[in-house]
């Protein structure tokens, strides 16, 4: 079943996000330093600016659009992961019901954690700092639960050798 991207590329999809959020903190700080390290209203601590104070005063558009594309970029290697194991066309491998509900679980809270990294973006400490400490719980849990849930599913091949050897090709 071929979605948005073929099952041959999933491997693309965490690279895209890892570049993206690296792209995305890089230009922050790059701009941070370059206008001389200026120290915003919402900023705790007055030598370091977080990058939520800096997208949320100059670069906020570029900032939601960078947080978008990891977010979906994160929330599709999850799915990714999940599906090329289950996809019986794929490997012929039939997990057992526990293992599908994990995978159901993790690729939930990896949405979760995906709406928390855009709601963290658009609700920044300037204008919504109410609303800033619960989207960062909300992504910091949704991210623990899809990594607890993801390595329990794979578990299995980590303790012993796995009867479906292409899986580690």
């Amino acid at each position: 079943m071929y979605f948005l991207v073929s099952p041959s590329r999933y491997h693309v999809l965490p690279v895209v996000g890892a570049a993206a959020w690296f792209l995305t903190l890089s230009v922050l700080l790059i701009y941070w330093l370059a206008e001389g390290r200026p120290v915003y209203p919402s900023q705790v601590n007055p030598y370091v600016a977080f990058i939520s104070d800096i997208g949320a005063y100059r670069l906020k558009p570029f900032f939601i659009f960078g947080s978008i594309v990891t977010a979906i970029a994160y929330a599709g290697t999850i799915f990714a992961a999940h599906h090329v194991r289950s996809d019986s066309c794929m490997y012929g491998i039939r997990d057992p019901p526990w293992k599908r509900v994990f995978s159901l679980l993790a690729l939930i809270a990896g949405v979760a954690a995906s709406v928390g990294c855009v709601g963290l973006a658009t609700f920044d400490t300037r204008r919504a700092s109410e609303v800033h400490g619960p989207m960062l719980f909300m992504t910091l849990l949704g991210i623990a639960v899809s990594a607890s849930c993801t390595e329990i599913v794979y578990s299995d091949q980590m303790r012993r050798s796995s009867r479906y050897g292409k899986l580690r090709k």
